[in-house]
């Protein structure tokens, strides 16, 4: 897709509010040239407005092991998170307030994380970020337009505050943060990459986001069909769990469940056991979904497909008087139990993939 031209109306209306927005003086002759998606998020947000970014983290990564229980710190101060992942639903509402904008992030992990800042213009500095408890880390921004549609923008030496007074933050402590937003049709794209002096990149994220600049008073969103699709990952762990015992119980010792059911075992043990490596191999996929719904969702096309096409077979044996009723037992727990989840789970995925077409085409 080609860059969008388009501009917005939300420039005018900063200009029009008493103060400026932080990003107004930095953007200089650019704040009126932006794409709209640009000039609505770093412009957009005033007294009557606020602004909303809805989308995808479609990668998010941190490096060196053993600096996660560094990140799990910050993330006690909505500043970074140890997670990492794919396809992570994402949002951040921007508003206006007497010292700035703040930016909340908001990350649809298992459990949700956030990353929260006031930005504030300062004159002797230009634009700051001010993350952690009360604002204590100043980060400085430097703003550059590449174009109408592509802005950079790096961090300076991260210090303390103190009232007024700033502390500097030691050399080995400091790092440096490179993000570039572009304008894409009416989205913006978002690489956001986090460095160390000696320790090279350490944490990044890339997403792509829909920007909607919305009033005050409006109903917030409900949440994406994203972070609903995590409301099902104990469902797929369980499944996991529950193929992984079931199969192996019938290749391990394949007459347990003759002898539950009072049925004579049956001559074809082979096949039953091989029935039991099928089910075996429907573990890992469950895993995968249990751990990113979103990105694995078309692996329970096929599962589903499976459950109901093994009550079918059930039926048509049933009929043919070749399997007796209590061998249904086996049906309700390897497929029945799991249709209302399964299902529910698959309209909404359905949903987030732009329809059944779409889902079914892989997309």
């Amino acid at each position: 897709m080609r860059p969008s031209r388009k501009r917005s109306g939300a420039a005018d209306d900063v200009r029009a509010e008493t103060p400026a927005g932080p990003f107004a003086p930095v953007l200089g002759r650019y704040r009126h040239r932006l794409a709209r998606p640009l000039a609505d998020q770093f412009l957009g947000a005033d007294r009557r407005h606020r602004v909303r970014l809805d989308g995808t983290m479609h990668h998010i990564w941190h490096r060196h092991v053993w600096l996660r229980p560094l990140f799990s710190l910050l993330a006690r101060f909505d500043i970074l998170f140890p997670e990492t992942g794919c396809d992570v639903p994402a949002s951040m509402t921007i508003a206006r307030v007497d010292e700035g904008a703040t930016w909340r992030r908001t990350f649809a992990f298992v459990k949700s994380r956030r990353f929260d800042a006031t930005m504030r213009y300062l004159p002797q500095s230009g634009v700051v970020e001010r993350i952690g408890p009360r604002g204590l880390i100043e980060v400085p921004w430097r703003i550059r337009v590449l174009a109408g549609d592509a802005i950079e923008i790096t961090t300076g030496r991260l210090q303390l505050r103190a009232g007024r007074l700033r502390l500097p933050i030691p050399g080995v402590f400091q790092v440096a943060v490179k993000a570039v937003e572009r304008a894409v049709s009416e989205n913006i794209s978002v690489d956001l990459v986090v460095s160390h002096r000696f320790l090279g990149a350490i944490f990044g994220y890339d997403g792509t986001f829909a920007v909607r600049r919305e009033g005050l008073n409006a109903t917030r969103p409900n949440r994406s069909e994203g972070v609903w699709l995590q409301g099902y990952r104990s469902w797929f762990y369980a499944a996991a769990g529950y193929n992984l015992a079931w199969g192996l119980l019938v290749i391990v010792w394949p007459v347990w469940f003759f002898r539950l059911i009072g049925m004579p075992p049956s001559n074809e043990i082979a096949s039953w056991q091989a029935l039991g490596m099928m089910v075996l191999v429907y573990a890992p996929a469950y895993w995968w979904v249990a751990r990113d719904p979103l990105r694995h969702r078309h692996l329970v096309v096929i599962a589903l497909l499976g459950k109901l096409l093994g009550p079918l077979g059930f039926l048509w044996a049933l009929h043919a008087h070749t399997l007796p009723l209590l061998f249904g037992l086996t049906i309700l727990t390897n497929d029945c139990l799991w249709w209302p989840a399964f299902t529910a789970f698959l309209v909404k995925a359905a949903r987030r993939s732009g329809g059944w077409r779409a889902l079914l085409a892989g997309r």
